[in-house]
C-alpha cells in the first residue's frame, strides 16, 4: 500500500518536556493570548514509545503508591531506561554445557556496539521511549543556570524573561516542602555552617496536593496543559500525538530562492514515519509540514549526528544518507562539544542528636498529632512527612550542582531494616568544560548505519574522557560532599561516598550547540564550523529545520539543564510562531504603538532576521 500522507504546519519529533514546550509556545504561549480569527496552526508530535498514562506525558511518580514508597519507584526508572551504547562483551561463560552453542570469537549481539571503546564510553547513559520522555520519571529539579554556566547568546534581561516563562510552564516552586519537618531540619542543620553559600530549598517543578502530604510532579503533561485535549475537530485537529511512530527520514530539497554565496539553503518538505504497531503493509506515513523540530536530546536518542558528515544524516532519527540530495547541509559541527555531569553520591543516616532535636515541641501541629496517634514511635516524625529537597547552589568557588534530598533513582535503594525517615541522599553534579573540536581527541558522539538498536536506528558511539582540570575538580567536589554529609550523619553501609558511572546524570549537552552571529557579514556556512544552529535553534543553512533539547546548550553546565533547554525552545517557538503569522495580543499592541511612532524597539522585534 502507498504511504498515508498527513499535512500539518509543524512536526515535532519527540514528546518530552522540550517538545511539549515547542507545542505549547506555538499554540498557547505562556502569559500571552493568541489573537483569534484565523485557524490555529496544526501541530503533530511524533514519539517512538507508547503513551503509558491516561494523561499524555504524565509523571509516573504521581501515582500515590510511589509517593508512599519512594524506593518502589526505582524499579520504574530501571524499566524506563534503555542503554545507548554497550561495548561488545568478550567474557566467556565457562560453565555453559559443552553441547550448547557458544561464542567462538568476538561477536556483536543484543544491541552491543563493537565500535565502542569501553574506556571512552558514557556507560550509564540511557534513553526513555515513551510519551513524555524522561519527564515521566525525572527528579523535577529546575534551577536556573549561574552566569558562569549561561551562554552569552542572550543578555541577562532576556535570560531572566525566558526563565520566568519556563518556570511558569513547568511550575517551578521553592515552597513545595515548606511544611516538611525533615526539610526544615536539614535547612536548620546545614544553615549553621553553609549559610554563606546560599543554602535554600531546591527549586522543584512540582506542587503540593491541597490538605494532603502528596506532591504533583510536573512533566510534559504539565507543559502541554489542555493542548492534549484540543483534538475536538476531527476534520482538523489542532494538536495530535502519534505514539509508537518512528521518524526514519527527513526529505529535503534545495531552496534556490534563498541562496547565500552560491549555496542554497535546505528545506525539509516531509518526514517519513513508520507506525511501529501497524501491520507491515500499512505502517508507512508521510508527514508534510512548514516547520520541523527535532525535539529530543539528540546526543541520546535522535541519531542526529553522523560519523561521516560529508555523506551523513542531519535530521533526527535519520538512517539513510540519501535523505540529503546536496552538500549545503554538510560540514555542520555536530557531535562535538559533548559535555556531561560527573556525579558523586552518598547516603547518610541522620545523627542521633538531630533525631533528638525533633523531640521538642517546636516542629508544629503535624508532629504533635503524630505523637498522640503513635506514642510508641520513637522518631516522632509523621510517617507521611514529605522528603527533603535542599541545595547548596552552584558558585564559582563550588562549581557543582547539589541535591541534598531523598528521591528515587536507578541506584540508592534502602534496606528494609532501615527507617527511611532517617535517610538523606547527597548527589553532586560537576561542571566540566567542553573540548574544542580541533583538539587531538575531542569529546564527541557519532553514529553509523552498521551499528543499530532494537528499532533499526544507528546507535551512538561515545568518545569521551575527562581533562586533567575536570579530574582535579571532581576530587574537590567529593571533598565538599563528604564535608556536608558529615554535618548530617553517618554513612549508610553500602552507600559510602562514591563516584557514579559516566553518563548516569542523563544530561549530555552541546552536541548540536547553538551560536549567534557576531555580525551580518558572517555567513551561515561559516558558522557551521563551530556550531550547529542559530540563537533560534534553526539549523544553519536550512530554512525550516529546528532542533531542541539539552544538546543545543553551549558551554559548561552543572545545574540540571532542563529549564535552560526550555528557554532555548521558547525562543525557537517564538520564531516559528512569528513565521507562521500567529500573533499574540501583547505583540499586536506593540505593533500599534509602532504605528503611532511610540515604540521603535517593538518594530525591530517584528523584523524577520532572515529578511535582513
Amino acid at each position: 500500500m502507498s504511504p498515508t500522507t498527513i499535512d500539518c504546519d509543524v512536526l515535532i519529533i519527540g514528546s518530552g518536556p522540550i517538545g511539549a514546550t515547542f507545542a505549547r509556545q506555538i499554540l498557547k504561549p505562556y502569559g500571552e493570548g493568541v489573537n483569534s480569527g484565523d485557524l490555529p496552526p496544526r501541530i503533530i508530535m511524533v514519539e517512538a514509545g507508547a503513551q503509558e498514562s491516561k494523561v499524555p506525558g504524565e509523571h509516573k511518580k504521581n501515582a500515590v503508591y510511589y509517593q508512599k514508597d519512594i524506593d518502589a519507584f526505582v524499579h520504574v526508572i530501571h524499566g524506563s531506561l534503555h542503554p545507548t551504547s554497550v561495548p561488545t562483551q568478550t567474557n566467556r561463560n565457562l560453565t555453559l554445557p559443552p553441547v550448547a552453542w557458544s561464542l567462538r570469537t568476538e561477536q556483536t549481539f543484543n544491541g552491543q556496539n563493537k565500535n565502542q571503546d569501553p574506556y571512552k564510553n558514557l556507560d550509564a547513559n540511557a534513553v526513555t521511549r515513551a510519551v513524555g520522555g524522561m519527564g515521566t520519571h525525572w527528579t523535577c529539579s529546575t534551577p536556573r543556570q549561574h552566569e558562569i554556566e549561561r551562554s552569552k547568546i542572550f543578555d541577562d534581561q532576556e535570560w531572566s524573561e525566558l526563565y520566568d516563562k519556563a518556570e511558569g510552564l513547568i511550575g517551578t516552586s521553592e515552597t513545595v516542602l515548606k511544611d516538611s519537618i525533615r526539610q526544615r531540619l536539614v535547612l536548620e542543620t546545614l544553615g549553621k555552617d553553609f549559610k554563606s553559600r546560599g543554602l535554600k530549598a531546591l527549586p522543584l517543578a512540582a506542587k503540593k496536593v491541597e490538605n494532603k502530604n502528596l506532591i504533583t510532579w510536573s512533566s510534559a503533561a504539565t507543559v502541554l496543559g489542555d493542548l492534549a485535549h484540543l483534538n475536538t475537530d476531527q476534520l482538523r485537529p489542532v494538536f495530535t500525538i502519534l505514539d509508537q511512530h518512528l521518524c526514519k527520514k527527513l526529505n529535503v530539497v534545495k531552496d534556490e530562492e534563498n541562496e547565500e554565496h552560491g549555496n542554497g539553503k535546505g528545506t525539509v518538505r516531509s518526514a517519513t514515519l513508520e507506525d511501529l504497531s501497524a501491520p507491515g503493509d500499512r505502517d508507512a506515513k508521510i508527514i508534510t509540514a512548514k516547520y520541523f523540530i527535532a525535539g529530543r536530546q539528540v546526543s541520546q536518542n535522535s541519531r542526529f549526528v553522523s560519523a561521516a558528515p560529508q555523506v551523513g544524516m542531519l535530521g533526527p532519527s535519520l538512517t539513510r544518507p540519501q535523505a540529503w540530495h546536496y552538500t549545503a547541509l554538510t560540514g555542520i559541527s555536530q557531535g562535538f562539544n559533548l559535555t556531561e555531569q560527573p556525579m558523586c553520591f552518598c547516603q547518610v543516616v541522620l545523627k542521633d542528636e538531630l533525631i533528638q532535636r525533633l523531640q521538642n515541641d517546636k516542629w508544629g501541629k503535624d508532629c504533635d498529632r503524630h505523637r498522640r496517634k503513635h506514642p510508641d514511635d520513637i522518631l516522632r516524625i509523621p510517617y507521611d512527612d514529605l522528603d527533603p529537597q535542599v541545595t547548596l547552589p552552584f558558585s564559582p568557588d563550588y562549581p557543582w550542582h547539589t541535591q541534598i534530598h531523598r528521591d528515587a533513582f536507578s541506584y540508592g535503594a534502602i534496606s528494609p531494616a532501615i527507617d527511611k525517615r532517617t535517610i538523606v541522599d547527597l548527589r553532586y553534579f560537576m561542571l566540566m568544560q567542553p573540548q574544542d573540536k580541533n583538539t587531538k581527541e575531542p569529546n564527541r558522539v557519532s553514529f553509523e548505519d552498521s551499528i543499530t538498536d532494537a528499532y533499526g536506528m544507528p546507535q551512538p558511539t561515545f568518545d569521551f574522557k575527562l581533562s586533567d582540570k575536570d579530574r582535579s575538580r571532581s576530587h574537590k567536589m567529593m571533598e565538599d560532599m563528604q564535608n556536608v554529609a558529615g554535618k548530617l550523619g553517618g554513612y549508610l553501609p553500602g552507600s559510602e561516598p562514591q563516584f557514579l558511572a559516566p553518563g548516569l546524570a542523563l544530561h549530555p549537552c552541546g552536541t548540536t550547540t547553538a551560536a549567534k552571529k557576531d555580525n551580518e557579514r558572517v555567513t551561515e556556512t561559516a558558522m557551521k564550523d563551530t556550531s550547529c544552529c542559530n540563537e533560534f535553534s534553526r539549523i544553519w543553512d536550512t530554512t525550516n529545520l529546528y532542533v531542541g533539547g539539552l544538546n543545543v546548550i553551549p558551554g559548561p553546565n552543572a545545574s540540571n539543564p532542563t529549564l535552560t533547554a526550555m528557554c532555548f525552545a521558547i525562543k525557537s517557538a517564538e520564531d516559528i510562531r512569528r513565521r507562521l503569522g500567529v500573533t499574540t495580543k501583547k505583540q499586536r499592541i506593540s505593533v500599534k504603538m509602532v504605528q503611532t511612532g511610540e515604540d521603535q524597539e517593538a518594530e525591530a522585534e517584528e523584523t524577520d532576521p532572515d529578511d535582513e
